[in-house]
């Protein structure tokens, strides 16, 4: 997904019946929801690592974010990147394993990035690829050499990443998709064995105008709005008319424009601005008035922008700026104080983007500033603790 299409649209007890699946791939389930967004720090100075960014009358303004659970990284107007949160296996690219609780200086002529539990994508200004931290199962995609904490280059003419759990995935300006990691689910196509792993990014598509990696599954958008989906589907997120395991890619449906795939469900703008929804509904996420998960898409409302979302929620800006809610809100995922609901309701108005994982969320307002809610666990808000935050908070 190119960054304006992305820029629009990455504590509950776990699902009793993730059963043998999950027991024997719980390593690589870490994955967090990457969602983007364009807002940026204006910088005074050249900070050091351990700086904080600078703001603009007390504020954050026009950045580039992508979030995961314990992790975020922010591209500021300069093309800076900065890092906050846990760090797991040097995710943040920081070049140790220290935790983070507010926003480090990484590296400059950044244009987006993509987070996980334990690894980061970068795109710079040049087009170029640079990944850090894990790689066990070849997910950096940098063959034999070692993972030092630092960011190595994989490739070139990039127009998109998404770092998946335990494999990543970029998509070149000519729309080729390109894959290294642990193919699960035979998501990297029939060309290759199941569970085999790729420690190079190698071509495994053409035709691709985005991929959102979801938990255990993977949604997939062509460059003529036909929709694609493979992997986990436990609880129906795939859409495809059942709750089967689905190995390689299989045709969903036509007409869609925005893709998102969430930890057990996944949202989609089709091309009339309608929001579709399937897959787990048991906080009901999927904003239908009932809690009842859908193993095909379900129309829900029009004139949607964006999305976003989080492990049992989900969140929509509407045409008009408006963010709607839906689901689970115990943490202050929704950015407001409330109960958990199965049909979406307005949270605040004049919202320029959104982006949300596990248990918080971010907006940025139509005046630029930047607002933070949810679990802060490692500083993942980068607010300076680990302070959980029940409603939008300002970011300064």
């Amino acid at each position: 997904m190119n960054r304006l299409s992305t820029t629009r649209n990455a504590i509950a007890a776990a699902h009793t019946h993730e059963g043998k699946y999950h027991a024997q791939l719980k390593p690589l389930l870490k994955l967090a929801f990457c969602t983007t967004l364009l807002f940026g720090f204006s910088c005074k100075k050249t900070p050091g690592p351990a700086d904080k960014p600078d703001v603009v009358n007390g504020r954050f303004a026009a950045l580039h974010v992508s979030t995961s659970m314990d992790n975020t990284l922010v591209v500021d107007d300069k093309g800076a990147l900065w890092a906050t949160g846990k760090n797991s296996g040097q995710a943040l690219g920081l070049g140790s394993s220290s935790a983070q609780r507010r926003f480090a200086r990484v590296m400059d002529d950044v244009a987006t990035a993509s987070v996980t539990e334990s690894r980061s994508l970068v795109i710079k200004r040049d087009g170029s690829v640079w990944t850090a931290g894990s790689n066990n199962f070849g997910e950096l995609g940098i063959g034999d050499q070692p993972s030092d904490g630092g960011f190595k280059k994989v490739m070139d003419a990039a127009a998109q990443v998404e770092a998946g759990d335990a494999y990543g995935f970029i998509i070149k300006a000519d729309h080729t998709l390109w894959a290294a990691g642990f193919n699960r689910d035979e998501m990297f196509g029939s060309a290759f064995s199941n569970g085999q792993i790729l420690n190079t990014y190698t071509k495994i598509a053409d035709n691709v105008r985005a991929v959102s990696a979801g938990l255990g599954h993977v949604l997939l958008l062509k460059t003529d709005h036909s929709l694609w989906a493979c992997g986990r589907n436990i609880e129906g997120e795939l859409g495809i008319g059942n709750f089967n395991e689905q190995r390689g890619f299989v045709k969903v449906m036509d007409g869609v424009k925005a893709i998102k795939a969430l930890d057990y469900h996944s949202l989609i703008i089709k091309t009339d601005n309608s929001l579709w929804v399937a897959g787990n509904n048991k906080y009901g996420e999927l904003g239908l008035g009932n809690n009842v998960n859908q193993n095909q898409f379900q129309k829900v409302t029009e004139e949607v922008a964006q999305l976003a979302g989080g492990r049992f929620f989900s969140l929509i800006i509407k045409n008009d700026g408006s963010l709607w809610a839906s689901g689970y809100n115990n943490s202050g995922t929704f950015g407001m104080e409330g109960n958990d609901t199965n049909r979406f309701i307005k949270v605040t108005t004049d919202v320029a983007a959104v982006a949300a994982a596990d248990y918080h969320s971010f907006i940025i307002k139509t005046d630029r500033s930047f607002w933070a809610s949810g679990s802060n666990t490692y500083g993942v808000l980068g607010m300076g603790n680990i302070d959980q935050l029940t409603k939008f908070t300002q970011v300064k």
